[in-house]
Parts: C-alpha cells; sequence; structure tokens
C-alpha cells in the first residue's frame, strides 16, 4: 500500500493550491472549510475524503477555527504554507510533540494540585518532576525551530541578495546563541555566522531565557537555591519570587503574593510555554522577511493545531496575553 500521492491526485483537495506544492509537501489531509469537514486519506496512491467531524489530536487548515481553543502559531503557518519541505518534516513535528506534551503537563499539574489530598506528601515532587519535563520540552522547541532555520537559511535563497556566501548555522540553539557560561551578543552572532541583523536581534533578543531553561534544573530539581522549589498549599502550588526563568518572564498581580514572597507556580508555567511559543513566532517571521519563501500552499487558510488539552493551554496562553498586553512582550494570536 502506498502512502505517497502524485500531485495531480492532490487536485481533488479543492482548497490547496497544487502548484505551490513543487518540491514541497502537504503537512495535513485535514481541513475545515465553511463549516465543514474533510479529511483526506491516502489509499494506495488515492486520495479517499471523508465528511466526518476532527475531533482528534492534528494538525488542519482552516478559513476560521473550528473551535476557540485550536491554537493558531505563526511558526507553524509560515513553516507549512510557504516552507514544508521534506526534509524539515522531522522538526517541525517535532515542535508540535512538544506543544502536545506541554499542554498535557500544564493537565497534569492542574490535576496533582486538585487531588493532593490522594497523592499526598508526593504531591510536591509529582509537580516538580512535571515542570522540569515542561523545561526539557520547552528547549526542545527552541532546538527543532534552530534546526527548521538552519535548513531554510541554507537551501532558500535570501530576498535581497542571492550572491552573498551563508554560513552553516548549527543545529542546536544553544550553539547558535550561547558561548559557555554567557550569551551572545547580536553583533556577536552576525559576527559569527553572517546572518542579517534583523535574524540575530531575535536570537538575542531570546537568548538569556534559553539560558535560563537549561540552568532551571539546578533550581527546581537540584535545589541549588536556598528558597524552598515549590510550595505546595491546598489553593495551589506556588514558588519563590526570585526562581528564574519566572522570575523574568511572569507578572504577578499583588493580590496573588502571599507571605515570604510566595507566588502562585500556574501563571508562570503559562509564561514559560508563552515565552517558548513567542520565540518560536519571531524567529521564523523574522527568518522569512530576510529570505524568499514560496507561496502559500492553502491559500485562504491558516493553520491550526488541536490538542486533547487544548482548553487548558488556550486558558494559560490567554492569561499570559492578558498579563503581558501592556508590557511590550510578544503575543500569541
Amino acid at each position: 500500500m502506498k502512502d505517497e500521492v502524485s500531485i495531480e491526485g492532490l487536485s481533488a483537495i479543492t482548497p490547496i493550491n497544487v502548484k505551490a506544492l513543487s518540491s514541497r509537501v502537504l503537512c495535513t489531509g485535514t481541513f475545515y472549510t465553511s463549516g465543514v469537514w474533510q479529511l483526506w486519506f491516502p489509499d494506495d496512491g488515492q486520495l479517499i475524503p471523508l465528511e466526518v467531524e476532527f475531533s482528534a489530536e492534528g494538525l488542519y487548515f482552516g478559513d476560521v477555527a473550528a473551535q476557540p481553543y485550536d491554537l493558531h502559531l505563526r511558526a507553524l503557518d509560515l513553516i507549512a504554507q510557504h516552507a514544508s519541505f521534506e526534509k524539515i518534516r522531522r522538526p517541525f513535528v517535532g515542535i508540535c510533540d512538544d506543544i502536545y506534551n506541554l499542554a498535557s503537563s500544564m493537565v497534569k499539574v492542574d490535576r496533582v494540585i486538585a487531588h493532593q489530598n490522594v497523592a499526598g506528601g508526593q504531591a510536591t515532587r509529582m509537580v516538580i518532576t512535571e515542570i522540569d519535563y515542561m523545561a526539557i520540552q520547552c528547549r526542545s522547541v527552541f532546538d527543532s525551530i534552530q534546526k527548521v532555520i538552519r535548513f531554510l537559511w541554507s537551501q532558500v535563497h535570501p530576498a535581497e541578495d542571492e550572491s552573498k556566501p551563508r554560513c552553516e548555522l548549527p543545529e542546536s540553539f544553544g550553539d547558535m546563541v550561547l558561548r559557555k557560561a554567557s550569551v551572545r551578543t547580536a553583533e556577536e552572532i552576525v559576527a559569527l555566522y553572517a546572518i542579517p541583523e534583523p535574524l540575530a536581534l531575535v536570537y538575542a533578543q531570546h537568548a538569556s531565557f534559553f539560558a535560563d531553561l537549561k540552568r532551571m534544573r539546578d533550581v527546581i530539581v537540584l535545589k541549588s537555591s536556598r528558597a524552598p522549589p515549590i510550595v505546595v498549599m491546598e489553593e495551589g502550588a506556588y514558588i519563590h519570587r526570585t526562581i528564574r526563568p519566572f522570575s523574568s518572564i511572569t507578572a504577578w498581580r499583588d493580590d496573588e503574593t502571599k507571605p515570604s514572597d510566595l507566588v502562585p507556580l500556574r501563571p508562570a508555567l503559562g509564561a514559560m510555554i508563552h515565552r517558548t511559543l513567542g520565540a518560536a513566532e519571531e524567529l521564523v517571521i523574522a527568518l522569512s522577511q530576510v529570505i524568499a519563501l514560496g507561496p502559500a500552499i492553502c491559500p485562504n487558510h491558516r493553520l491550526y493545531l488541536r490538542t486533547h488539552s487544548g482548553p487548558v493551554l488556550a486558558e494559560v496562553l490567554a492569561d499570559a496575553n492578558q498579563r503581558y498586553k501592556n508590557r511590550g512582550q510578544v503575543r500569541l494570536s
């Protein structure tokens, strides 16, 4: 049985621009147009259409979001619409998996707190290990985005000057922005990798946060800080206000603060996810402005991501957007 379908065969999917698929792949066979679902499945080189509601976890192209909690990320949309080359399929899928896992982890933390009478003394340890896992997933998003940028920078012509030589970029985000124990400035990144300054500025802007993610294990799991890392109370989990990276990215309200400078953990986890996805947005958008990408594969549609834990993920991202809307930080659409 063949899963591959010819470009001519794909012309049956009316929302897509078949001509734009030259050398690129279609990242999903699920579409939501004018309130109607169409799911296309490959079967022995042919496409089989099903008009059933999409309830699973996955991606779809829609002219609008089918549900308010379905996530639209411009980074994923730009890649899927304009740069869906076979060689970046794996990091693209990796980013999606990381988002599914981050959403699921938020649900697990909520449930541990809600049922701490059952978890007993293990509630704190269960929350700590989940935070550690979430930090790893956030770092994975950065590394997958770096792999996408690395490939596109090497293969796609610059938008302005095709004659300029291009350095091969590193595969890991850390190698791109960190120099031993310190972060590189935009000027250093330009000098080292000869990328345009606007793109280097975005790298530099998110370097400190990425470095904090790498150091977070020492504070949260290994307890290198004197302050207790996590305090689980009946009303929720709390952390000390000074713990990085949360201290630099979270805007707690005065009425949330408890004695000993304890603040709620949930907004901090939301801020960590928000900042990670916001960095991915800015990096891919900055790249798209300095290289010549192809036309949209599915015009008048956006790529949406649906996860089983979507309502919780949408809630924490909306909360983060609200907290940062007046601070000039990244906002997610």
